[in-house]
């Protein structure tokens, strides 16, 4: 169990944490329709900056300084509340970015940086280490939506490890062309406020963002005090948990199958615990919604209040399980429960107890669910205390573990077609796939193929340097002036994690998925990230490794690691 010392946000709604609450519950939004520009885009309803508020710092990117704007804000929080011990430079100190596509307005525009370094979200996460002076290698994670509440269970993991005392969790997307092209793609975008939840919900809105939470471990927040309180209350991330619907890369699954699987994981530390609220990713979409009450209902969590904040700030991407968490944070120690803006009549086929107006939060924990293309899910629970307690989770257990098999390749486009044709596989999607996900089938066939074994609870932890660069570049170009023509199948790979999905698909594995980005290969990290994984009953076998694609040429270097 890992505690939140420090909170802050960025976002158009306002700047610092209570005062954005404070905004939602005024029942303000900073959505409002916007035209295309002539981009080509259709108007659309987000939740955008005002020009002039955000200022470059110098040597790094808008996305950066936003990054580094939210860290700031956290640290001087936690100063003015008493505490001025914690050095950002500490090598005790770790910072993990949660992001979709950090720096890509860059492929278009031209502004002083390399694209080579910038468009590497490597690059911004070093920037951003580098800013505080931290001689940390840092951890970024791009995990589709669901990024934010991935970095959050990635640092509970690296603060339980005993590496850190403190882990700086930060998320943050800005929106340009590019990325609201490919969800207008996808028909997903509303052209008025979402309405999560509701009967005549026809679409999410976007939003951009950047928020940060400073964890602390007990011994580490025990010597901070009070400082650490949120209203009086120390507030915990008591467990989480990060499940694949095997299922579709861009279609939710009908049963909710790999949500319902994260909730359940957190059954054992909800024990004793009185449930307050769901805080749901409730994008306003068909789908997302329906499939999110279908795993509430079976985690028998229908008659617990449930919420959503897009209406508000809109979906923010990579900082949106930071925001949603810290909003949740702020409604179970302030006692106040958020309604969902605009809902009128439930609109899922499983009933849900939604907030329709402001409701007082009865409980000391709350859950946090997300979901995102390539099947992946993830869902935490938050616990408030009057004073430090550990909340014993599931036992871990001594369970032996050994790399059974490994595979490494270094191919190119063509070599990667040939493998699959003298393969004798028949997969009709193969061929519609982007590089790397093909790079990814292949590589994973060598490994897997032909031991003949369930692989159901299986996880998929990934990592590369240039995340999905190479089909950026073939996206953009449909979205070109004089040749708009946005593609749906070329957008949902311009997320590298799709990657760890098609795998997971294609052997039916409901495991963790989780997507990393870093500048080269840490074998010994990810090893231990899955023997992790295994030691404490999260999965009994990980496929790890490396997977990246650029420029015609690719990368895979692959382990498969079981319980023994």
């Amino acid at each position: 169990m890992i505690y939140r010392i420090a909170d802050n946000i960025v976002c158009p709604l306002g700047e610092g944490s209570l005062a954005v609450y404070e905004a939602m519950r005024a029942g303000k939004s900073s959505s409002c329709i916007h035209d295309g520009g002539g981009t080509g885009l259709e108007p659309y309803f987000a939740s955008v900056f005002e020009d002039g508020f955000l200022g470059g710092e110098e040597g790094m990117t808008l996305f950066e300084s936003l990054m580094a704007r939210s860290v700031r804000g956290a640290l001087e929080q936690l100063k003015s509340h008493g505490y001025d011990g914690l050095d950002p430079a500490s090598g005790r100190v770790l910072f993990i970015i949660s992001t979709t596509k950090g720096n890509i307005a860059l492929l278009r525009r031209e502004d002083g940086f390399s694209k080579d370094s910038r468009l590497l979200l490597g690059g911004s996460a070093d920037a951003l280490r580098k800013s505080f002076g931290n001689p940390n290698r840092p951890v970024t994670v791009s995990n589709a939506c669901i990024s934010g509440l991935s970095a959050q269970i990635v640092a509970s993991r690296q603060i339980e490890s005993g590496k850190y005392d403190f882990v700086i969790v930060t998320g943050a997307d800005l929106l340009c062309p590019f990325i609201i092209s490919g969800f207008q793609s996808f028909k997903a975008l509303s052209q008025e406020r979402a309405r999560s939840f509701d009967a005549s919900r026809n679409g999410l809105n976007l939003g951009e963002a950047a928020a940060t939470i400073i964890y602390a471990s007990s011994g580490a927040v025990g010597n901070i005090g009070e400082a650490a309180m949120l209203n009086g209350k120390y507030v915990a991330l008591a467990g989480g948990a990060i499940a694949n619907d095997a299922n579709h890369i861009s279609a939710p699954s009908r049963t909710g199958e790999g949500l319902f699987r994260t909730l359940s994981c957190l059954f054992p530390v909800l024990e004793g615990r009185k449930t307050g609220l769901v805080c749901a990713h409730g994008t306003a979409t068909a789908y997302n919604d329906a499939m999110e009450a279908a795993a509430l209902s079976r985690a028998s969590l229908e008659r617990v209040p449930v919420n959503s904040l897009k209406g508000y700030i809109g979906h923010t991407l990579g900082a949106a399980g930071v925001i949603e968490t810290i909003v949740s944070m702020y409604e179970m120690c302030y006692g106040e429960i958020l309604p969902v803006p605009d809902f009128h009549e439930i609109g899922v086929p499983v009933p849900l107890d939604v907030a329709a107006r402001p409701r007082h939060f009865d409980g000391d924990a709350f859950i946090k669910t997300v979901s995102g293309f390539g099947g992946c899910n993830a869902s935490a629970v938050f616990v408030a205390d009057d004073g430090i307690a550990l909340i014993k989770a599931c036992e871990a257990g001594d369970a032996g573990v050994k790399v059974t098999a490994s595979v490494r390749m270094d191919v190119s486009g063509s070599d990667v077609n040939d493998i699959y044709r003298s393969s004798g596989t028949d997969y009709p999607k193969f061929f519609k796939m982007d590089m790397l996900s093909r790079l990814g089938f292949v590589a994973a066939a060598k490994l897997l193929d032909g031991k003949g074994e369930s692989w159901d609870d299986t996880a998929v932890i990934l990592a590369n340097r240039h995340a999905s660069l190479d089909d950026d570049v073939k996206y953009l170009a449909t979205i070109s002036p004089g040749d708009y023509y946005p593609s749906p199948a070329l957008f949902v790979y311009t997320l590298a994690n799709i990657v760890a999905g098609e795998i997971a698909i294609r052997y039916g594995m409901h495991g963790e998925t989780t997507f990393y980005i870093d500048d080269a290969f840490d074998s010994a990290a990810m090893s231990e990230e899955a023997r992790r994984l295994i030691v404490s009953r999260r999965a009994s076998k990980v496929v790890f490794g490396w997977i990246d694609w650029y420029d015609g040429k690719g990368c895979a270097d692959l382990s498969l690691m079981e319980k023994i």
